[in-house]
């Protein structure tokens, strides 16, 4: 298998056995490279910690009883000198490990040294480290000058410093054994947790490239891990509405396929009709441009349809707000389509006020409210009645056009408002319209920012509505 240091499971194994050698590496500095640094650093603490009990006897003037105590406890030897270099006391508990009272014997001179030292020491002490050749050990030697009340102090301390060399390489020796182990054992681990990780990832990389190709019904597989278990959900539900756009677009395509062609087939045909038959017959050639005429503008208000949409999409129109009257604007919108209304025998109940001004756009919202009435009449139930209802709220009015007839499911509630959305999918063609009107009616509601929608029980009928604001004198007025 190819090695690639880019994928997530290469990747996780890398980090894994990184942090493993570098946990490895902290326990070989700390406990085997500065094992010795360490212990040396110990033992000067632990002298210090006598000087201390020491310098405070010696404030005190009972230093005798605090040097003895810390002496036997922290396994210490120790001189205390005055300025002039007198030994004032003395304690030792090493016996012949002690280096101090060897050489305070033996060379009384190496003492005054000691002094001379911690005399020109910047901090007042002095730490060295000497062999003691009687007992062949290494000691430390520490030294700290006192001034108090009864004059100036040196204390002495010497401790003896164990060979840990005999440690340092039975620790060795172990953590070769270790690190082997825990090496091993942490490349077993992360390989195992690198592919619990990637393995639902890779899955859904191989779902994630059918979904790519058009496979809008693959399913993404979910995990024990919380995100991923999301992420798999939301590109299941985005393979989901992918297959709906592209269903909706395939539509798009045959039906606005169909509506140019179906009107050019019927120009062509009555062309050649008026050319090869009824070109003396003046009745039967005016009946034929009729219709060609229809046909033609049936065209021209598909392409106007279209392009209006496109720029309402886009926010190219601007909303041009004004007060009016909503009751007399539908009125006159009710004149405009009487004889569309007569025609396919509606009766309409106008519920309303005598008069509502609204603010908003008064062409935009005449056409708004012409697609909805023309969209209930398509599709009005047997009664054959039509219910518009103004009802006035206290900062907005909403506008209702009700119908009784066979309502819309629930599942194609969300997409009647899309373009060529048809919920009869074998209805061919819009009566008295171009399958754009909802549409067009969403993007100007959209356009004036307000809530608009539909209610619909199935084989019960359909409401459309839309709120408008109502003029700010209105407003006022009405609070």
């Amino acid at each position: 298998m190819k090695f690639n240091s880019h994928n997530i499971r290469t990747r996780t194994w890398i980090y894994f056995i990184t942090l493993t050698l570098g946990i490895l590496a902290m326990l070989w500095l700390f406990q085997i490279v500065l094992l010795s640094a360490t212990y040396q650093d110990m033992k000067v603490n632990q002298v210090r910690e006598v000087a201390d009990k020491v310098e405070t006897g010696i404030k005190q003037d009972n230093f005798s009883m605090s040097i003895q105590i810390e002496a036997v406890k922290k396994n210490v030897c120790g001189l205390i000198y005055n300025s002039k270099s007198v030994l004032l006391y003395q304690v030792d508990s090493l016996g012949l490990g002690c280096v101090l009272n060897e050489s305070a014997m033996a060379s009384p001179t190496k003492i005054t040294e000691y002094i001379h030292i911690l005399k020109a020491s910047v901090n007042g002490e002095m730490i060295i480290k000497i062999e003691n050749s009687m007992i062949d050990q290494n000691m430390l030697v520490y030294g700290r000058e006192v001034a108090s009340d009864f004059g100036n102090y040196y204390i002495f301390l010497n401790t003896p410093l164990d060979p840990i060399d005999s440690t340092i390489s039975i620790l060795t020796d172990q953590f070769i054994y270790v690190t082997f182990f825990v090496f091993m054992l942490a490349t077993v681990l992360a390989f195992y947790i690198a592919r619990r990780l990637s393995s639902p990832i890779v899955l859904m990389k191989k779902s994630a490239m059918s979904l790519a190709k058009g496979n809008y019904d693959v399913h993404f597989e979910t995990s024990e891990f919380e995100e991923i278990t999301e992420l798999a959900n939301t590109l299941n539900h985005t393979g989901q509405e992918l297959k709906k756009m592209d269903e909706l677009r395939r539509d798009l395509i045959a039906n606005v396929s169909h509506d140019i062609k179906t009107p050019l087939t019927m120009i062509k045909a009555y062309a050649e009709m008026i050319r090869d038959l009824t070109g003396d017959n003046k009745v039967k050639r005016e009946e034929n441009l009729e219709i060609i005429l229809g046909e033609v503008d049936h065209l021209d208000a598909l392409v106007k349809d279209m392009t209006q949409l496109s720029q309402l999409q886009a926010n190219v129109l601007s909303v041009n707000r004004e007060d009016f009257d909503l009751v007399a604007l539908t009125n006159h919108i009710l004149k405009l389509m009487e004889a569309l209304i007569v025609a396919n025998g509606v009766e309409i109940e106008f519920l309303t006020p005598e008069m509502v001004m609204v603010n908003a756009d008064k062409t935009k919202i005449q056409q708004v409210i012409f697609n909805y009435l023309s969209n209930a009449i398509k599709f009005v139930g047997e009664d054959k009645t039509l219910i518009i209802q103004i009802l006035l709220e206290d900062s907005f009015i909403r506008f209702e056009v009700m119908d009784h007839g066979v309502g819309i499911k629930e599942e194609d509630l969300p997409h009647i408002w899309d373009r060529y959305y048809k919920i009869d999918k074998h209805h061919s063609r819009n009566i008295g319209g171009t399958g754009l009107g909802l549409s067009i009616a969403s993007a100007i509601l959209k356009s004036h920012g307000v809530e608009y929608g539909v209610t619909s029980t199935y084989n019960e009928g359909s409401t459309f509505w839309f709120n408008l604001p109502l003029p700010k004198k209105s407003k006022s007025t009405h609070d």
